[in-house]
């Protein structure tokens, strides 16, 4: 190999490594309604894109509203960011409506695809009913001090941003960048990079010169669980979860006796205990809970054989064990339905009537509910 030829190599790799180097600008989709699940979403991935040194972060907005605490938090998040964020209202037929309004206005760059609009960010009440008009005046001059705010923060329309809480008027893409309302029209996110080239930026840490054109951007996805309301109700509970979880399979035992809820529970209750000495992750905590169970449910099993008791049958067909038998109604059967008590569990009966402390035999099953026939006194006595 000529010395050439080695020198172009060389240089060819660099350059290569050189060009990935540079980490692509991020696209996250807020497609939906505004609501908490959305908020935690983008707090999470501007915090991931701040150690990930992400030159941007681009919203693309099809959104028709949201709720108000969500949109503060996400425009809060937006503020704070030192990595800029470009909300982009696309694709074509998009909107920002509402909550989109604020996010829009609060990013460090405003852009649109044609065929797109912007406004309606008069706060309206959930359930679509009118607000009592002091607390609809207070409402709306707070929504209209929090635009006003974004506005002067970002050099925009400050009498428009007023006028679409007020009015709740809109504007086309074309109308809002004639309006100084965005900064940008680009028909897809390619251009709008290559448009904003250049434009120094004030972030939270100091101001940021893009150098986007020709950047490489990538889609940032995220499962429905991970930044869900669920996830949020089950993070609040913290390491209490699992002490809940046994409570309810408690109850599901008394409900549903014979069910082996209760050996289930013991293992939600051992990780409980388990979690207040050591600090579990989630996938951990569902092994642990997953070993218990098994644990708890064979020892249960060799307790009840090993005191010769007659009812332990295999998990599949416990039922089976009880057929022919007799036993005791507990709560009398009226209407065909009560209760008998079998060993050391209740179960549900159906079949003739019968008082409590009656006789009854086990004449067949169905799912966890025992189908019986009265026995005379002469026959054999209860099990």
């Amino acid at each position: 190999m000529s010395k050439r030829t080695l020198m172009i190599s060389v240089l060819g790799l660099m350059t290569g490594v050189l060009s990935h180097a540079t980490p692509p600008v991020w696209v996250i989709d807020l497609d939906d309604v505004i609501e908490v699940s959305s908020a935690r979403y983008l707090s999470d991935s501007l915090e991931e894109a701040s150690t990930s040194n992400v030159p941007l972060v681009v919203l693309r907005i099809d959104t028709p509203g949201g709720w108000m605490d969500s949109t503060r938090d996400i425009v809060k998040d937006i503020l704070a960011s030192p990595v800029p964020v470009a909300a982009y209202v696309s694709p074509e037929g998009a909107s920002a409506t509402s909550a989109g309004t604020y996010i829009v206005y609060a990013s460090h760059v405003a852009a649109m695809a044609p065929a797109t609009n912007i406004g309606s960010a008069t706060p309206v009440r959930a359930d679509g009913e009118a607000m009592e008009p002091n607390l609809e005046r207070k409402v709306v001059n707070d929504a209209v001090a929090k635009m006003r705010g974004l506005a002067e923060l970002r050099g925009r329309n400050v009498a428009w941003a007023e006028k679409t809480v007020r009015e709740a008027t809109n504007l086309t893409a074309s109308e809002a960048l004639d309006q100084n309302v965005i900064d940008v029209m680009a028909t897809d996110i390619g251009v709008l990079l290559a448009k904003i080239d250049g434009m120094t930026l004030a972030t939270k840490t100091g101001s940021v010169t893009l150098a986007t054109k020709g950047s490489e951007h990538e889609v940032i996805t995220s499962t429905w669980f991970e930044h869900s309301s669920l996830k949020t109700v089950l993070d609040a509970l913290g390491d209490s979860l699992w002490w809940v979880i046994g409570i309810v399979l408690v109850i599901g035992e008394v409900v549903l006796p014979g069910t082996f809820l209760i050996w289930f529970a013991f293992a939600a209750f051992g990780v409980g205990l388990i979690g207040l000495v050591v600090d579990l992750s989630g996938m951990s905590q569902v092994v642990v809970f997953g070993l218990l169970s098994f644990a708890s449910l064979s020892l249960g099993y060799l307790m009840r054989k090993r005191r010769g008791d007659p009812e332990v049958p295999a998990f599949a067909d416990r039922t089976q064990a009880y057929m022919g038998k007799t036993y005791t109604v507990v709560e009398a059967i009226e209407n065909g339905q009560g209760k008998i008590q079998v060993g050391d569990s209740v179960w549900l009966a159906e079949g003739e009537d019968c008082r409590v402390g009656g006789s009854v035999k086990v004449i067949d099953s169905r799912g966890n509910v025992l189908l019986i026939e009265v026995v005379a006194h002469n026959e054999n006595p209860p099990n």
